[in-house]
């Protein structure tokens, strides 16, 4: 394994580990389809992320004339796919008809993309030379067996690479949790992000896939909010919370509001992103 860089810095969400969401894909795709229209305002670290894996991704991405991107969304990384390679086919899936009508939309006339909507982790097909995703594989449900899958649909010697977010997303939510949960209710919660694989997950299971060469880059981000109810605001705009939330009593949630301000405030309240970039090679 090699490593592309290791940053903390100031400034997302959340990969899940095997097993959490096997049955919660429906709920998954609900979420982001109820969040399609807000999810470009609040979605800034999903860009950010995404104009990194362009990045470290830019000669993989410029020389393939095949292109699969997974969970498109509403199009942010497909756009930037097409102005660094003019010329590549491309392939778009997403889970959710509705986002996926919305990428369209925004790079309609462009013949030389293909948009599906399906679980990615349900794709066979291959003869790709990239296989790319932003801040989409902490959500599969079945991540060995997908990357082996991924694997075989690459041609040999081409190149898988993704940005997830990492087990240290929203560490400041789980501590305030974990107090606030102090008081008399029992059993807090725990924020989905807690269950997302770690960098050395994924390059365990990238090896174990078959895949050489295999790096590693991972950014620790803290964003500052105006309060805590602005940081969940931020977070259910894109979607990106629990395919099934534990719905909180009003106490328990007044209780958490005031944990984190208590904990955390001081003049903005501030949240941790782990941020993971992964490039592989067939």
């Amino acid at each position: 394994m090699r490593h592309m860089g290791d940053r903390e810095g100031e400034g997302s969400l959340s990969g899940c580990r095997s097993g959490n969401l096997r049955t919660d894909k429906a709920d998954l795709r609900r979420n982001f389809r109820r969040r399609a229209a807000t999810y470009e305002q609040y979605a800034q670290v999903q860009r950010d992320m995404a104009g990194e894996l362009l990045r470290l991704a830019e000669t993989e991405i410029k020389k393939a004339a095949r292109i699969l991107e997974v969970g498109c969304g509403t199009g942010t990384l497909t756009r930037e796919l097409r102005r660094l390679n003019p010329r590549a086919w491309i392939l778009a899936v997403d889970l959710d008809p509705e986002i996926l009508r919305r990428a369209r939309v925004a790079l309609a006339g462009d013949r030389g993309i293909a948009w599906l909507a399906m679980d990615a982790e349900s794709l066979s097909q291959g003869g790709f030379d990239l296989i790319i995703a932003n801040s989409v594989f902490q959500w599969f449900s079945r991540p060995h067996a997908t990357l082996a899958r991924y694997h075989r649909m690459l041609r040999p010697g081409e190149c898988l690479a993704f940005s997830a977010m990492g087990p240290a997303t929203f560490r400041e939510l789980g501590q305030a949790w974990r107090r606030a949960a102090a008081r008399p209710e029992a059993g807090p919660p725990v924020p989905v992000a807690a269950t997302f694989a770690a960098g050395p997950d994924w390059v365990r299971m990238l090896n174990q896939a078959g895949f050489q060469d295999v790096r590693l880059a991972r950014e620790l981000r803290v964003v500052s909010y105006p309060s805590v109810l602005e940081f969940l605001k931020a977070v259910q705009g894109t979607g990106a919370v629990s395919p099934r939330p534990r719905a909180l009593t009003p106490r328990l949630l007044r209780r958490l509001l005031a944990v984190y301000q208590d904990l955390f405030g001081n003049g903005v309240v501030p949240a941790t992103y782990e941020l993971l970039y992964l490039m592989a090679r067939k």
